[in-house]
């Protein structure tokens, strides 16, 4: 059963696996038992202030370990979006790389396989030039190479998430290809509503393609295609049946997360909705 708690392995006929991610105004021990309750396969362990620190987290260690095996639980880590790996300020980035090495250092405790980090870019007038985006790509970059390192030495894989940035020219594919190409150890952590906002269906489908060798985890919820909504699924324009049927093409069976924050109803219907899609898709 303790194999269960950090190892995140497919289910049958190809079903991945569904979860949720903790709140992070809640408990995390509270919300393992919610999320069971409710019928999910695993939590998303969120890294952020006010109920879940790095500090916070690693003084719930044993309880948090302890629910996951009794629930007969996976989890894997999620950070907060808006850390800051691409400024030039420097102290300040070197203030969130020491505090990522706390989250790597927690989730290794907690022996989470794989963590998240975003990338995001929004610092002021950073993207309004061009030259401003290499300097953002290089300290980012630089950034994700130290933690990338630091995490595979205590046995936790790194995932980059997709961020799209509307009002500047760091959130786009060509800009999040160029990190992982030069930090060929990051894994891709699709968002399906980030990559709808950066250019609809086609932004998914670029995604998938650019990356498919790399994917090991999915946010999904839905949106129209403008705002970070996070709605269930059907309450905005995606196209979930596209959506599905891409990734049955590649045979994903790993982990997808319902980042519906409506409500916890909303996530259960969202996720039958998904089930039902999934059982229907055939390719």
């Amino acid at each position: 059963m303790a194999q269960l708690i950090g190892k995140i392995l497919p289910m049958n006929d190809m079903m991945p696996r569904f979860g949720l991610l903790t709140d992070p105004i809640e408990q995390v021990p509270e919300e393992i038992i919610r999320f069971r309750k409710l019928g999910f396969d695993y939590v998303e362990i969120g890294f952020e202030e006010p109920e879940a620190t790095p500090q916070i987290l690693a003084k719930q260690r044993k309880r948090i370990l302890a629910l996951l095996s009794e629930n007969r639980m996976c989890a894997l880590g999620h950070t907060a979006y808006w850390v800051q790996f691409g400024s030039s300020h420097q102290k300040a980035r070197n203030g969130w790389i020491e505090e990522a090495k706390d989250m790597i250092r927690v989730a290794s405790q907690l022996k989470l396989d794989l963590l998240n980090f975003h990338f995001y870019g929004r610092l002021g007038r950073v993207g309004a030039t061009e030259e401003s985006i290499g300097t953002f790509l290089e300290n980012f970059t630089d950034s994700m190479r130290q933690l990338t390192k630091f995490a595979k030495a205590r046995k936790v894989s790194l995932m980059l998430e997709n961020v799209p940035t509307e009002e500047n020219g760091i959130g786009r594919l060509e800009n999040f290809s160029a990190v992982m190409t030069r930090v060929p150890e990051l894994q891709f952590h699709l968002d399906v509503g980030h990559a709808f906002i950066e250019n609809r269906m086609n932004g998914i489908r670029s995604y998938i393609d650019a990356f498919a060798d790399k994917l090991v985890h999915i946010h999904i919820h839905d949106n129209h295609g403008t705002e970070d909504e996070h709605l269930p699924l059907c309450g905005g324009k995606i196209d979930f049946k596209k959506v599905v049927r891409w990734l049955k093409e590649l045979n994903y069976c790993k982990t997808i997360t319902f980042e519906v924050f409506t409500s916890y109803s909303d996530a259960v219907r969202s996720r039958e909705r998904l089930k039902k899609l999934w059982s229907k898709t055939r390719i």
